[in-house]
């Protein structure tokens, strides 16, 4: 299918299709069997008097604990996920290399190729994808009011405190020109990926921190590897970075100096901050083992990568997976980069989603903002978690 040639009319025909066709088969793990106490065997008494009866007594059995949930298996399937080339994606590809997918029945094929969220979600709707991986954009929003029906089921990529993989620069020669604080950027040209993400709204309380807001810069939507190059030749003066380009442009080529950056983000925005999501469609959404059960896996990997953040071995395993998947194959960078943090239990506050929806209708990004319960579903991710 031709995204861009997609109508509204042919998707939502799609959808409704999609919706009534025989759903996507698995078999749920067996449980564990509720354990029994098993009576107690009286005693005979003995000795050379007559017995007498003694009260019977009933036997207190000791307490049972509550079994933990046997993780969820199913029938062997394939399955197809879009995913960034980015290392916040580390959950999906260690999962995918350390064979957690296939300890719970899965095939999963992991597709890198670029598109934009508006180019992937009806893919997703419709079932041609399975699960989306990426950046959470006002593209959810606008296919959901149009009847399309993708739904987030867990976050991933997260400003986390210590794990900060944004910073917000200036180049050299502004800095060096006195350039320092957020409240200098005014009227300045400041480079961002997107104006239609969740980090516009990142943006706007960095701004706030300094007084200013999102009008008073100017906005220059450039691609995130083109950063660098671009702070080092002026066509911006300002930035918000993203590693690994954080690093490229400040450490490797001094082309520009953090002013916000680390945990003096968190501290703006809080913690655990959402950047990246996992969505599914219908077909997913109606299959509850299926998506349950990859979401066993997903967590599995996260909490390696997570281990990984402390393990030194577990740690150059993660280098060597992230090296395997993505275009980053420089192991300095890996040394100096700030890695980035990920949702440990694949949940977030959901009131950022709103707060993005005011902001995205404001700047006329939507047309309507939707309930965020029927943009994210976390149920799913809260029972695989239980799982482990």
């Amino acid at each position: 299918m031709n995204m861009r040639k997609l109508t509204r009319r042919t998707l939502l025909v799609a959808v409704a299709g999609a919706a009534t066709s025989s759903l996507l088969a698995a078999c749920g793990g067996g449980q564990q069997p509720t354990p029994t106490t098993a009576p107690a065997t009286p005693t005979a008494a003995t000795g050379g008097a007559t017995p007498t009866t003694a009260p019977a007594v009933t036997p207190t059995a000791a307490p049972t604990a509550t079994p933990t949930p046997a993780p969820t298996v199913v029938q062997a399937r394939k399955l197809k996920m879009r995913v960034a080339l980015a290392t916040e994606e580390a959950g999906n590809f260690i999962a995918v290399e350390k064979g957690f997918f296939k300890e719970v029945g899965l095939d999963v094929e992991l597709v890198t190729t670029q598109g934009t969220p508006g180019e992937v979600i009806p893919l997703v709707a419709v079932g041609q994808l399975d699960l989306f991986s990426g950046a959470i954009q006002a593209a959810l929003v606008n296919a959901r009011t149009q009847g399309v029906e993708v739904t987030i089921v867990a976050g991933e990529g997260a400003l986390r405190r210590g794990n900060v993989f944004h910073a917000y620069a200036v180049t050299k020669q502004l800095y060096d020109q006195g350039v320092r604080s957020v409240a200098d950027l005014r009227g300045r040209t400041l480079a961002m990926p997107s104006d239609a993400g969740i980090d516009l709204l990142e943006l706007k309380k960095v701004l706030e921190s300094g007084g200013l807001s999102l009008d008073d810069v100017k906005m220059q939507l450039i691609r995130l590897p083109d950063m660098p190059t671009a702070l080092q030749n002026g066509a911006v003066e300002a930035a918000e970075l993203v590693e690994p380009y954080a690093t490229i442009a400040t450490k490797q080529l001094g082309a520009a100096v953090p002013i916000v950056a680390g945990d003096q983000i968190v501290d703006i925005v809080g913690d655990n901050f959402p950047i990246s999501v996992i969505v599914v469609g219908p077909p997913m959404l109606k299959d509850r083992a299926l998506l349950e059960a990859f979401l066993v896996g997903y967590l599995k990997g996260a909490r390696y990568y997570l281990q990984a953040l402390k393990d030194p071995a577990a740690r150059a395993e993660v280098v060597q997976i992230l090296k395997n998947r993505t275009p980053l194959k420089d192991d300095k960078l890996y040394e100096q980069m700030t890695w980035p943090g990920v949702s440990e239990d694949g949940t977030f506050d959901l009131t950022k989603l709103d707060e993005a929806q005011q902001l995205w209708k404001q700047r006329g990004k939507i047309q309507q903002t939707v309930p965020v319960d029927q943009l994210a579903d976390f149920s799913f991710v809260q029972n695989a978690a239980k799982q482990l």
